[in-house]
């Protein structure tokens, strides 16, 4: 198959090290004596067990165990940080508020006023630490405030992308001058569709990835998001349940698709001409062409399994997770 066209700062966030703007990510603040033990009643991630400076990837489910929202929970010295995606901040929020009686907590959706880059690439560690003189996080799920450049950032690890990535996470009023800071250090800057590229190969689902009605199991991040031990939250029977069934019946997958064209978003994943799954993220990556990420009903997963995806063969990506 011909290289397909890479976006601006594809190489480089392969190769080496790129960073992008991601904008305004949706942004919750849970402060006050009882946050962490309110937020723990909602997610299916041992809030309580943070320490400060310590994540964790989480979903949070309604009474039915149905994915409201995924997110990662940053532990700060005064309460908790919920980042997530910003169609969904207004929401779990909502949600949250629909619960809150009495809880020592407030809970506040900064969104508009945080910005968050990032710095991606097997080389990113390196170059961050060779750049501020703090201490920089070394693995996955650990967040530190750094020195970069003009701004005081609180750099998060995160390894969603493959490798160990960085979000940097400022008020909105410095991000041009930290976007600036890292263009002059000689770092290049990566095109958003170039890191959406590595999202999707690697099944990191956004907001639009997740319909009504998802369990988190699906989503097949179970190590990482979900504890079996923690105490009681909404949602937890059905969580539990599923884990004692031991299996799901459909699981967000990657969808590679033979041809030349980026399948359309809401392309229908067929497999002996029955409909198996929808497409929710598309692109067309550099190493595998044309793919998009979507839940795949079992019967779609098995090896071999003759998927289409319109009018053309399709396969199941190698997970990436």
């Amino acid at each position: 198959m011909p290289a397909s066209p890479s976006p601006p700062g594809s190489l480089e966030l392969r190769s080496s090290a790129a960073w992008v703007d991601l904008g305004s990510r949706g942004t919750l603040q849970a402060t006050g004596g009882g946050a962490a033990a309110f937020v723990d009643k909602f997610t299916t991630a041992p809030v309580g067990r943070l320490g400060p400076g310590e994540a964790s990837e989480t979903f949070f489910t309604d009474v039915r165990g149905w994915v409201l929202a995924f997110a990662t929970i940053l532990r700060t010295d005064d309460g908790l940080v919920i980042d997530c995606d910003a169609a969904v901040a207004t929401p779990l929020r909502d949600h949250l508020e629909h619960y809150h009686i009495r809880e020592d907590v407030a809970l506040t959706d900064v969104s508009a006023t945080v910005a968050c880059l990032a710095i991606v690439g097997p080389e990113a560690a390196a170059w961050l630490r060779s750049h501020t003189s703090d201490a920089v996080p070394d693995v996955a799920c650990r967040h530190a405030v750094v020195r970069a450049g003009p701004c005081a950032a609180r750099a998060v690890a995160v390894d969603w992308f493959g490798d160990l990535a960085f979000l940097l996470r400022v008020p909105a009023a410095d991000a041009a001058a930290l976007g600036e800071w890292l263009t002059a250090e000689g770092l290049p800057r990566a095109d958003v569709a170039a890191v959406d590229a590595l999202r999707i190969e690697h099944r990191l689902p956004e907001a639009r990835d997740i319909p009504e009605k998802t369990l988190p199991q699906e989503l097949d991040r179970t190590s990482r998001a979900i504890s079996f031990t923690k105490g009681c939250y909404l949602g937890q029977e059905t969580v539990a349940r599923l884990d004692a069934l031991g299996h799901v019946n459909r699981i967000l997958a990657l969808v590679v698709v033979d041809g030349p064209a980026c399948p359309p978003v809401g392309a229908v994943v067929s497999c002996h001409d029955e409909p198996v799954g929808t497409l929710t993220s598309t692109c067309l990556s550099p190493t595998l062409g044309p793919c998009g990420i979507a839940l795949v009903h079992r019967r779609g997963l098995a090896p071999g399994a003759p998927l289409r995806v319109g009018g053309a063969t399709a396969r199941i990506g190698a997970p990436s997770i």
